[in-house]
């Protein structure tokens, strides 16, 4: 079975660089360009506008994903901000996992933060599991914990995708998913760069898979409509 996923944080839909403009549209029209299969997404939610009642939903609509599934991380205001995953096939067996707040020393350092794991009905057993990492080495370590007692948990064939906020220069991924999980750019010894995405120059955005999932291809899509460029790959599920 052949897939197209990708991984994308949309800063909430704050489109040009850092120019802090919010263009929902751009954001869903980029992600429709991409033409993914399963997309998970990072940063959805936190002030949308009021004609937009459910982010994810909104995206999934505008780009013509029937299943969607936003699992909320935390609150800004009332607004709902986390994860999401879209996919063009049936989504089940839902669960979200908080990730724990750590007390805070300084008011602000630490951001709830939650793993969306579904399991993907696409004509073969596939669980995607969606994720963005704090920005704290202990918070990333906990998560990257937690997101291999998910995957220790089960067998069946995994991608798991998100903003982790580590340059890839840094071991903590892989040292800590062991053998389960493996990194798509270095199975394809490709080197992508998704930060910041007008002049992108490190890889912040991360696509793993479990075994029996070749990776055919890797890449980063060329759209500017969020902090990062989406990364992308085409893969197998043998």
């Amino acid at each position: 079975m052949q897939l197209k996923v990708a991984t994308y944080n949309i800063r909430a839909g704050v489109s040009d660089g850092y120019f802090k403009k919010k263009n929902y549209y751009k954001a869903a029209r980029a992600i429709s360009s991409i033409d993914a299969d399963i997309v998970a997404l990072n940063e959805v939610g936190k002030h949308v506008p009021k004609e937009i009642k459910e982010h994810a939903g909104f995206i999934a609509e505008q780009c013509g994903y029937p299943y969607h599934h936003f699992a909320q991380a935390t609150t800004f205001g009332s607004f709902p901000y986390g994860n999401a995953i879209l996919s063009k096939y049936p989504i089940e067996k839902l669960s979200v996992v908080p990730v724990k707040k750590f007390v805070q020393i300084l008011p602000g350092i630490y951001e709830p933060r939650c793993i969306l794991s579904a399991h993907v009905h696409a004509g073969v057993p596939l669980r995607v599991i969606c994720t963005h990492l704090g920005l704290m080495p202990d918070e990333q370590r906990l998560g990257i914990k937690k997101v291999a007692e998910l995957v220790e948990a089960s067998s069946v064939p995994t991608v798991f995708m998100g903003d982790m906020n580590i340059d890839g220069s840094r071991p903590i991924i892989t040292d800590k998913l062991g053998l389960r999980l493996h990194d798509a750019c270095v199975l394809t010894n490709t080197h992508p760069v998704t930060y910041p995405s007008a002049r992108p120059r490190k890889r912040l955005d991360y696509i793993f898979v479990s075994e029996g999932i070749e990776v055919c291809g890797i890449y980063t899509a060329n759209v500017i409509a969020s902090d990062h460029l989406p990364l992308v790959a085409e893969i197998n599920i043998h």
